[in-house]
Protein backbone atom coordinates (compact mmCIF):
# COMPACT_ATOMS: atom_id res chain seq x y z
CA UNK A 1 0.00 0.00 0.00
CA UNK A 2 2.75 2.40 0.93
CA UNK A 3 4.66 1.59 -2.24
CA UNK A 4 1.63 2.43 -4.43
CA UNK A 5 1.15 5.79 -2.74
CA UNK A 6 4.83 6.55 -3.25
CA UNK A 7 4.65 5.75 -6.95
CA UNK A 8 1.54 7.93 -7.41
CA UNK A 9 3.20 10.85 -5.63
CA UNK A 10 6.30 10.56 -7.77
CA UNK A 11 4.22 10.48 -10.98
CA UNK A 12 2.25 13.59 -10.01
CA UNK A 13 5.49 15.38 -9.20
CA UNK A 14 6.94 14.51 -12.58
CA UNK A 15 3.88 15.85 -14.44
CA UNK A 16 3.75 19.11 -12.48
CA UNK A 17 7.34 20.12 -13.30
CA UNK A 18 6.71 21.23 -16.99
CA UNK A 19 3.61 23.21 -16.00
CA UNK A 20 5.54 25.11 -13.36
CA UNK A 21 8.26 25.83 -15.85
CA UNK A 22 5.67 27.22 -18.30
CA UNK A 23 4.11 29.48 -15.66
CA UNK A 24 7.51 30.80 -14.76
CA UNK A 25 8.14 31.72 -18.43
CA UNK A 26 4.82 33.62 -18.68
CA UNK A 27 5.44 35.57 -15.49
CA UNK A 28 8.99 36.46 -16.50
CA UNK A 29 9.61 40.25 -17.05
CA UNK A 30 9.71 41.69 -20.62
CA UNK A 31 13.21 41.69 -22.00
CA UNK A 32 14.12 45.21 -23.18
CA UNK A 33 16.88 45.68 -25.73
CA UNK A 34 20.30 46.31 -24.37
CA UNK A 35 21.50 49.95 -24.44
CA UNK A 36 24.49 48.86 -26.39
CA UNK A 37 22.21 47.82 -29.26
CA UNK A 38 20.56 51.27 -29.40
CA UNK A 39 23.93 52.99 -29.51
CA UNK A 40 25.07 50.80 -32.37
CA UNK A 41 25.41 52.74 -35.67
CA UNK A 42 22.51 52.31 -38.10
CA UNK A 43 23.01 51.45 -41.72
CA UNK A 44 22.40 54.40 -44.05
CA UNK A 45 20.91 54.05 -47.54
CA UNK A 46 23.33 54.05 -50.42
CA UNK A 47 21.61 57.07 -51.99
CA UNK A 48 20.08 60.11 -50.33
CA UNK A 49 16.75 61.61 -51.39
CA UNK A 50 16.99 63.84 -54.51
CA UNK A 51 17.47 67.53 -53.79
CA UNK A 52 14.83 70.06 -54.80
CA UNK A 53 14.94 71.21 -58.42
CA UNK A 54 15.07 74.94 -57.79
CA UNK A 55 15.35 75.73 -61.49
CA UNK A 56 12.09 73.92 -62.23
CA UNK A 57 10.41 75.56 -59.25
CA UNK A 58 11.53 78.96 -60.52
CA UNK A 59 10.07 78.25 -63.96
CA UNK A 60 6.78 77.17 -62.42
CA UNK A 61 6.72 80.37 -60.38
CA UNK A 62 7.25 82.46 -63.50
CA UNK A 63 4.44 80.60 -65.26
CA UNK A 64 2.18 81.33 -62.31
CA UNK A 65 3.07 85.01 -62.37
CA UNK A 66 2.23 85.20 -66.09
CA UNK A 67 -1.30 83.91 -65.61
CA UNK A 68 -2.49 87.49 -66.25
CA UNK A 69 -2.14 86.67 -69.93
CA UNK A 70 -4.89 84.09 -69.60
CA UNK A 71 -7.18 86.53 -67.77
CA UNK A 72 -7.39 88.67 -70.92
CA UNK A 73 -7.22 86.46 -74.03
CA UNK A 74 -7.76 89.38 -76.44
CA UNK A 75 -5.22 90.02 -79.18
CA UNK A 76 -5.07 93.77 -78.50
CA UNK A 77 -6.27 94.82 -81.96
CA UNK A 78 -9.01 97.41 -82.54
CA UNK A 79 -10.63 99.19 -85.45
CA UNK A 80 -12.55 102.47 -85.17
CA UNK A 81 -14.37 105.02 -87.31
CA UNK A 82 -13.28 108.62 -86.62
CA UNK A 83 -15.59 111.62 -86.81
CA UNK A 84 -15.28 115.20 -85.58
CA UNK A 85 -14.45 118.81 -86.38
CA UNK A 86 -11.19 119.74 -88.07
CA UNK A 87 -9.93 123.27 -87.49
CA UNK A 88 -7.72 123.95 -90.50
CA UNK A 89 -5.12 126.68 -90.66
CA UNK A 90 -6.57 129.62 -92.52
CA UNK A 91 -4.82 131.24 -95.45
CA UNK A 92 -7.07 134.28 -95.06
CA UNK A 93 -5.69 135.35 -91.68
CA UNK A 94 -8.56 133.95 -89.64
CA UNK A 95 -8.01 131.83 -86.51
CA UNK A 96 -9.13 128.64 -88.31
CA UNK A 97 -11.46 127.34 -90.94
CA UNK A 98 -13.78 124.63 -89.70
CA UNK A 99 -14.38 121.53 -91.72
CA UNK A 100 -15.52 117.97 -91.22
CA UNK A 101 -12.88 115.43 -90.27
CA UNK A 102 -13.47 111.74 -90.80
CA UNK A 103 -11.34 108.64 -91.14
CA UNK A 104 -10.37 105.18 -89.96
CA UNK A 105 -7.99 104.04 -87.27
CA UNK A 106 -6.43 100.68 -86.40
CA UNK A 107 -4.87 100.20 -82.97
CA UNK A 108 -2.38 97.60 -81.80
CA UNK A 109 -1.63 97.20 -78.10
CA UNK A 110 1.99 96.20 -78.57
CA UNK A 111 2.62 96.30 -74.83
CA UNK A 112 1.12 92.80 -74.72
CA UNK A 113 4.27 91.31 -76.26
CA UNK A 114 6.42 92.70 -73.44
CA UNK A 115 7.00 90.64 -70.31
CA UNK A 116 5.59 93.33 -68.03
CA UNK A 117 2.07 93.52 -66.64
CA UNK A 118 2.09 97.33 -66.00
CA UNK A 119 3.05 98.01 -69.64
CA UNK A 120 0.58 95.49 -71.05
CA UNK A 121 -2.31 97.98 -71.17
CA UNK A 122 -0.25 101.16 -71.23
CA UNK A 123 1.57 100.92 -74.59
CA UNK A 124 -0.21 100.97 -77.92
CA UNK A 125 0.05 102.56 -81.34
CA UNK A 126 -2.30 103.82 -84.04
CA UNK A 127 -2.25 103.62 -87.81
CA UNK A 128 -4.58 106.40 -88.92
CA UNK A 129 -6.06 107.82 -92.08
CA UNK A 130 -8.10 110.99 -91.92
CA UNK A 131 -9.53 113.41 -94.43
CA UNK A 132 -10.71 116.99 -94.13
CA UNK A 133 -11.89 119.41 -96.77
CA UNK A 134 -12.84 123.02 -97.41
CA UNK A 135 -14.68 124.87 -100.14
CA UNK A 136 -14.87 128.61 -100.78
CA UNK A 137 -15.49 131.16 -103.53
CA UNK A 138 -18.21 132.47 -105.82
CA UNK A 139 -20.00 131.16 -108.84
CA UNK A 140 -17.25 132.61 -111.03
CA UNK A 141 -14.18 131.75 -108.95
CA UNK A 142 -14.13 128.91 -106.44
CA UNK A 143 -11.63 126.62 -104.76
CA UNK A 144 -11.79 123.36 -102.88
CA UNK A 145 -9.15 121.49 -100.95
CA UNK A 146 -8.89 117.97 -99.61
CA UNK A 147 -6.22 117.01 -97.12
CA UNK A 148 -5.43 113.37 -96.34
CA UNK A 149 -3.49 112.58 -93.16
CA UNK A 150 -1.54 109.32 -92.94
CA UNK A 151 0.13 108.79 -89.57
CA UNK A 152 1.62 106.20 -87.24
CA UNK A 153 1.64 107.29 -83.60
CA UNK A 154 2.56 105.39 -80.42
CA UNK A 155 0.91 106.35 -77.14
CA UNK A 156 1.23 105.87 -73.41
CA UNK A 157 -1.96 105.43 -71.39
CA UNK A 158 -2.69 105.72 -67.67
CA UNK A 159 -5.38 103.10 -67.12
CA UNK A 160 -7.98 102.86 -64.36
CA UNK A 161 -11.40 101.35 -63.65
CA UNK A 162 -12.61 97.78 -63.72
CA UNK A 163 -10.17 95.51 -65.58
CA UNK A 164 -8.19 98.66 -66.52
CA UNK A 165 -10.75 99.31 -69.26
CA UNK A 166 -10.47 103.12 -69.21
CA UNK A 167 -7.62 105.56 -69.34
CA UNK A 168 -6.18 108.91 -70.34
CA UNK A 169 -3.34 109.00 -72.84
CA UNK A 170 -0.75 111.13 -74.54
CA UNK A 171 0.33 110.46 -78.12
CA UNK A 172 3.10 111.60 -80.47
CA UNK A 173 3.75 110.34 -83.99
CA UNK A 174 4.38 111.28 -87.55
CA UNK A 175 3.55 110.63 -91.17
CA UNK A 176 2.65 112.63 -94.24
CA UNK A 177 -0.11 114.91 -95.50
CA UNK A 178 -1.38 114.74 -99.06
CA UNK A 179 -3.14 117.92 -100.14
CA UNK A 180 -5.17 118.19 -103.30
CA UNK A 181 -6.52 121.58 -104.31
CA UNK A 182 -8.68 122.56 -107.25
CA UNK A 183 -9.26 126.12 -108.47
CA UNK A 184 -12.12 126.87 -110.87
CA UNK A 185 -12.35 130.08 -112.90
CA UNK A 186 -15.43 129.91 -115.05
CA UNK A 187 -15.06 126.74 -117.06
CA UNK A 188 -11.34 126.42 -116.46
CA UNK A 189 -10.10 124.14 -113.66
CA UNK A 190 -6.59 123.85 -112.27
CA UNK A 191 -5.50 121.06 -109.94
CA UNK A 192 -2.54 121.16 -107.58
CA UNK A 193 -1.24 118.29 -105.43
CA UNK A 194 1.51 118.16 -102.86
CA UNK A 195 2.92 116.03 -100.03
CA UNK A 196 4.35 117.36 -96.80
CA UNK A 197 5.81 115.65 -93.74
CA UNK A 198 3.47 115.59 -90.80
CA UNK A 199 3.81 115.66 -87.01
CA UNK A 200 0.91 114.39 -84.90
CA UNK A 201 0.48 114.93 -81.15
CA UNK A 202 -2.43 115.04 -78.75
CA UNK A 203 -4.23 113.82 -75.64
CA UNK A 204 -7.49 112.04 -75.01
CA UNK A 205 -9.67 109.60 -73.12
CA UNK A 206 -9.94 105.95 -74.19
CA UNK A 207 -12.31 103.17 -73.16
CA UNK A 208 -12.57 99.43 -73.88
CA UNK A 209 -15.48 97.98 -71.87
CA UNK A 210 -15.98 94.25 -72.39
CA UNK A 211 -18.87 92.92 -74.46
CA UNK A 212 -17.75 89.28 -74.18
CA UNK A 213 -14.62 87.29 -73.36
CA UNK A 214 -12.97 88.16 -76.68
CA UNK A 215 -14.83 91.28 -77.80
CA UNK A 216 -14.89 94.80 -76.38
CA UNK A 217 -16.40 98.13 -77.34
CA UNK A 218 -13.64 100.59 -78.23
CA UNK A 219 -14.18 104.35 -78.14
CA UNK A 220 -12.10 107.48 -77.82
CA UNK A 221 -12.49 111.23 -77.27
CA UNK A 222 -9.44 113.23 -78.33
CA UNK A 223 -7.80 116.53 -79.04
CA UNK A 224 -5.15 116.02 -81.73
CA UNK A 225 -3.00 118.43 -83.71
CA UNK A 226 -1.38 117.88 -87.10
CA UNK A 227 1.52 120.11 -88.02
CA UNK A 228 2.28 120.16 -91.75
CA UNK A 229 5.03 122.56 -92.61
CA UNK A 230 4.18 125.88 -90.97
CA UNK A 231 0.44 125.08 -90.75
CA UNK A 232 -1.35 123.54 -87.77
CA UNK A 233 -4.62 121.67 -88.02
CA UNK A 234 -6.56 120.69 -84.90
CA UNK A 235 -8.99 117.79 -84.65
CA UNK A 236 -11.65 117.69 -81.92
CA UNK A 237 -13.77 114.57 -81.98
CA UNK A 238 -13.92 110.91 -81.23
CA UNK A 239 -14.12 107.42 -82.61
CA UNK A 240 -16.10 104.24 -82.11
CA UNK A 241 -15.36 100.63 -82.96
CA UNK A 242 -14.56 97.20 -81.61
CA UNK A 243 -11.50 95.61 -80.01
CA UNK A 244 -10.57 91.92 -80.29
Amino acid sequence: MHSRLLLAFLGALALSTPALAQDEDEDAPYAYPDDSEEDAPRKLPRRSDPTADFERMSEEGEDFEKMYRLDDPNTGLAGEVILGAMLLSSSKGAFAETGLGLGLRFTWEYGRILDSEPLREALWADVRWMMAGLSDGTDLISSSSRIHYFTIAPAYEFTFGAAQAFGVFGQVGGGMALQSSQVSIGQDETSVKGIKPLLQYGVGFRGRPRLSDRLALSFRVELTRFRRGYMNDTFIGGSLGTAF
